[in-house]
Formats: structure tokens, C-alpha cells, sequence
């Protein structure tokens, strides 16, 4: 039990220094920390009626903003602060985390890849990144990052880290495991985000459930 509460800590740290976020100490990415910004609440929904498959769905409020995913099998949502919203496994060796990450650049621009890796980098000494590509979420592309993170006792932590615009701020997805676990871990990620949706405008949040038909 002390090894897995241990092994608890060490994600929760490495997920605290993944990415910039407000209200918490972790590196700014030069979007500086917002003091004032909204607490995340979330619940998960089980949704299935006639010609539906059954689904759970995760549901976030921050603020008048709302934001809606599902719930990969095998993962069960937790809020381990007001800012951070996590999918976890039964044994905690795998985490998906998401978290507003920032306000948004100027109108027109998009998010700058260099920037965010080369303070990635900074923060984190002894972080590598392995790759860099474009993430979409609710129909919105933004810098990715496949990283390897030093572990407790010489482990190693493999992740891949987005950064997403949404209609109000730069939200972060973060994916942190085992390596052996990265490979089907980031199928859970990319379910998360292929069916991440926010809400628009007026507050609306617009879902499609999952037809049995498809």
C-alpha cells in the first residue's frame, strides 16, 4: 500500500510540472498565472437509451464555460484539485489529466510550438522530447508533444502533453504512464480528445451520442 500511495505522489507531481496552469505552482509558459480563474467541477454521466451504445461521459464545469468527454473503459474520473481534472486506472499507472493551461494569444494567431517546447524544456531539465506534432480537440489544433520525464529510483515516465485553444483559454491534455503502458494509454487519449467538446457562445453544450448504428 505504501508503494502504490508513493507511486500516487510521483504521478501527481510529474502532472503538476507537465504544463502551465492557473493557481498552481508549475511553469508559466509565458502565459502567466491567473489567480482568478474558475474551479473545475466534474461528474460522470452513464448515458444509454434505444438505439444508443451505453457510454459514460464526463461532464466539466469552470465557470459559465462547460466541457463534455467520454470516459475510455477502464479509466475512472477524479478531481484532484479545483484546477485539475484526471482519468485514472484502478492502479494509478496510467493518468489522463485536463486543466485550463492559460489565456488565449491574440486574435488570429495560433499557439507557437517553439515556445512551448522551449520553456518545456527549460522547466524541466531533464525532460527529452521525442517528438512534436498537431493535437485537435473539438475541432481546434494546437501544439503536442511526446516527452520521456526521469522517474522515481531511475524510472522513467513516458508522456504526451497538447495544448489546445478553446473559445476562452488554452486548455492542457496530458497523458503520463509506464513506457510499457504508453502505446494503448494514448488510444485512451486520443478517445478523450477526438470526443472532447466545449460549449459555445451562449453556453451551449452540443453532444452526439454514440448510435448503436454506427
Amino acid at each position: 500500500m505504501r508503494e502504490i500511495k508513493t507511486f500516487v505522489r510521483a504521478l501527481v507531481w510529474l502532472s503538476s510540472t507537465s504544463g502551465a496552469l492557473f493557481g498552481a505552482p508549475a511553469y508559466e509558459l509565458g502565459l502567466g498565472i491567473e489567480t482568478n480563474a474558475p474551479a473545475l467541477a466534474a461528474e460522470v454521466r452513464h448515458e444509454e437509451g434505444p438505439g444508443l451504445l451505453p457510454a459514460d461521459r464526463a461532464y466539466v464545469m469552470a465557470g459559465t464555460n462547460k466541457f463534455a468527454f467520454l470516459v475510455p473503459a477502464g479509466l475512472k474520473l477524479e478531481t484532484w484539485n479545483e484546477h485539475l481534472v484526471a482519468l485514472v486506472t484502478r492502479d494509478y499507472s496510467s493518468q489522463i489529466t485536463m486543466r485550463l493551461a492559460g489565456p488565449l494569444p491574440p486574435e488570429g494567431s495560433d499557439l507557437n510550438p517553439d515556445d512551448y517546447s522551449a520553456r518545456l524544456l527549460e522547466e524541466h531539465p531533464g525532460a527529452k522530447i521525442i517528438k512534436t506534432f498537431s493535437a485537435f480537440a473539438d475541432s481546434r489544433r494546437g501544439p503536442a508533444y511526446e516527452v520521456e520525464f526521469p522517474g522515481p529510483a531511475g524510472s522513467s515516465r513516458r508522456a504526451e502533453i497538447a495544448f489546445i485553444p478553446s473559445r476562452s483559454a488554452v486548455l492542457e491534455f496530458s497523458l503520463i504512464c509506464n513506457p510499457e503502458k504508453f502505446e494503448a494509454a494514448r488510444q485512451q487519449l486520443s478517445t478523450v480528445m477526438l470526443t472532447f467538446r466545449g460549449s459555445d457562445a451562449s453556453g451551449q453544450l452540443h453532444i452526439s451520442p454514440l448510435s448503436d448504428k454506427l
